[in-house]
């Protein structure tokens, strides 16, 4: 079980009559380019909390996971102005094959419904991943280290979270999976989030926020040029792409990077 700014649409399925609708979202990585970082009190770099220290984004393609792949949406497009921060929210439209927003009879565009968008961040390998529940280039971020919550009812499930994070009934989020020996670590979270206890449950998946998954798989591309972002393509698409048929396939850890996730209905 891997978890959950993506959008989510369903399709109906073709054949039986009591077949069920397949759900499906779309989602953009945004990498996030900064001008001037944070400090933490150890002075540590970290993400800054306002927009005006950025120097915007660069969108990656607009992607949809259906039936357990991503395939990107080309009948889809994103669209704002970053070059002036604070950002407004943009959105993402429907386009036509010349790239053209397609319109109603009103002229008004068709925009996706926006689920959840986090801001997900790796600033070091030896340091915790860190999230905020905006989107940082719109407004002041509360980036926080981001925690995991342990559902009492399934022993071993890790569910990735914030403080706020509307979870089921049980204890509080912490800084540490739930289960051990799990076969994402190191390849979607660093070794500090490793179960301290050698009796704890052995793990049972990862789930809780879509999001910030979404965020740590796409942490996994390389670099690459500051105001380049193809390397996304990399970890959801092509025939070598890291996440294939529902396995995250990548033994390496996060690397040094930033982006803002959104999913959209």
């Amino acid at each position: 079980m891997l978890k959950q700014k993506t959008s989510k649409h369903s399709s109906s399925r073709k054949g039986s009559s009591s077949s069920q609708p397949t759900p499906g979202f779309l989602f953009i990585a945004n990498k996030l380019v900064i001008h001037n970082p944070g400090r933490d009190d150890y002075l540590h770099l970290i993400p800054p909390s306002s927009p005006k220290y950025y120097r915007g984004e660069v969108p990656s393609k607009v992607m949809r996971y259906k039936n357990g792949e991503v395939s990107e949406a080309a009948d889809w497009r994103w669209y704002r102005d970053a070059s002036t921060l604070p950002a407004s929210e943009g959105q993402l439209l429907r386009v036509d094959a010349r790239g053209n927003c397609i319109t109603d009879q009103y002229g008004q565009v068709y925009p996706a419904e926006e689920y959840k968008t986090f801001g997900v961040a790796a600033c070091n390998p030896l340091l915790p991943i860190m999230v905020t529940e905006h989107d940082p280039l719109v407004t002041i971020s509360n980036w926080e280290l981001l925690r995991v919550f342990h559902p009492p009812s399934i022993p071993g499930l890790s569910q990735l979270s914030t403080i706020t994070s509307t979870m089921g009934p049980g204890p509080g989020p912490l800084l540490h999976v739930a289960g051990r020996n799990p076969a994402w670590i190191p390849g979607l979270l660093p070794l500090t989030y490793k179960a301290p206890r050698r009796d704890a449950p052995h793990s049972a998946g990862l789930g809780g926020e879509l999001p910030i998954v979404l965020g740590l798989m796409a942490l996994n591309a390389s670099p690459g040029s500051v105001m380049s972002n193809h390397s996304i393509d990399s970890v959801f698409l092509g025939h070598n792409r890291l996440w294939r048929h529902g396995a995250w396939t990548s033994p390496d850890a996060p690397r040094g990077r930033m982006l803002s996730i959104r999913l959209l209905i």
